[in-house]
C-alpha cells in the first residue's frame, strides 16, 4: 500500500510539471522544429547538449543519455507487477517522466542578454527567466553549466555573439 500512495504522489508532482511545462514555452519539446544549429556542445560526461540555433539557445539531455534513460524504463514496464493497478500507475508514471525529460530548455535569441565564462561555469544571463533558467539545473556533479570544458564554452560563447552582432 505505500508502494501505491508514493507512486500516486509521484503521479501527481509530475503530472504538475507537466502543467506548468506547458503553460511556459520554455520547456516545450521543439525536436523536430527546423532550426539551424549554429553550435552545439556537450558537457564533460555527454549527459546534456548545449545548443545555439539562429533562433534560441536551449539546453537538453543528450540523445545517448536519453538511450540510457530509455532502456532502464523499458526494464522497469518489463518487470510484472503484484497488481494491475500498480502496473498501470508504474506505467503512467514512466511514461510521463520520459516525456518530461524529453523537453528541453529554451529560449528565443532575442531574450538572452549575455554568455560569458565565468569562474568555470558558462553563464546565460535572460531577461524574464521564466519557471526554470539554465543555472537551476544539477547534474550528480553539481550545476551543470559548471561541466562544460572551458575551449567549448569560449567557441559557443563566440558563435553566441557573432549571432547577436549580426542581429
Amino acid at each position: 500500500m505505500g508502494k501505491l500512495i508514493t507512486a500516486g504522489w509521484l503521479t501527481i508532482a509530475i503530472f504538475s510539471l507537466a502543467a506548468c511545462s506547458q503553460d511556459n514555452d520554455t520547456t516545450t519539446n521543439t525536436h523536430g522544429r527546423a532550426e539551424e544549429i549554429v553550435k552545439s556542445i556537450s558537457n564533460d560526461e555527454g549527459e546534456v547538449d548545449l545548443v545555439l540555433t539562429t533562433e534560441s539557445v536551449y539546453l537538453q539531455l543528450s540523445e545517448e543519455t536519453l538511450a540510457e534513460i530509455k532502456a532502464e524504463f523499458d526494464d522497469e514496464r518489463a518487470e510484472e507487477e503484484d497488481n494491475a493497478l500498480a502496473s498501470t500507475i508504474k506505467n503512467v508514471v514512466l511514461n510521463n517522466v520520459e516525456r518530461f525529460l524529453e523537453k528541453r530548455i529554451e529560449y528565443p535569441i532575442e531574450e538572452v542578454e549575455a554568455i560569458y565564462w565565468d569562474d568555470g561555469e558558462i553563464v546565460i544571463e535572460v531577461e524574464d527567466e521564466n519557471l526554470i533558467s539554465f543555472d537551476d539545473i544539477d547534474g550528480d556533479d553539481g550545476n551543470v553549466m559548471e561541466t562544460f570544458a572551458e575551449d567549448d564554452a569560449l567557441e559557443f560563447i563566440e558563435a553566441y555573439e557573432k549571432i547577436r552582432d549580426d542581429s
